[in-house]
């Protein structure tokens, strides 16, 4: 019994911030990783409907195609067309092109068309576009 009296003692007399401290460093590393994670990790914010686009070599950032009030029209591959998330039939296409631009948006047309599209698809929107009187159009790709 002494002797585990003697072991006592001895570790009584050790310093105690070696077995009190708690380092939050480890905790903040794998904080930090994980939010990392989740913000890398988070969709890009997408307005209307999402479309496989086609791949281009020397496209350019469009900030404008994000705004609320922007016209965008998408076509399907099975040709479907969309104007923001309604879908709409091709020949109407010219009005509701003109009541946006009339509630105060930008006289231009935001074309999202997908990869596989056929092209009698488009060419069926196109005509619509000018109809509503939009000179200006701008092919949205990756």
């Amino acid at each position: 019994m002494p002797y585990l009296r003697r072991g006592f003692l001895k570790s009584a007399h050790r310093p105690n911030y070696l077995y009190c401290h708690i380092d939050a460093f480890p905790m903040l590393a794998l904080t930090l990783v994980l939010l990392m994670m989740f913000l890398l990790a988070s969709p890009y914010p997408h307005h209307g409907v999402t479309v496989d686009r086609v791949k281009s070599a020397h496209a350019h950032r469009v900030p404008a195609a994000t705004k609320e009030d922007a016209i965008r029209v998408a076509v399907f591959r099975d040709g479907t067309v969309y104007v923001g998330t309604q879908r709409v039939e091709p020949d109407v296409l010219s009005n509701r092109i003109r009541d946006a631009v009339l509630n105060g948006a930008e006289k231009k047309v935001y074309l999202i068309v997908d990869a596989r599209a056929q092209y009698g698809d488009v060419n069926a929107v196109l005509p619509q576009i000018r109809l509503a009187g939009i000179e200006r159009v701008c092919l949205l790709t990756e």
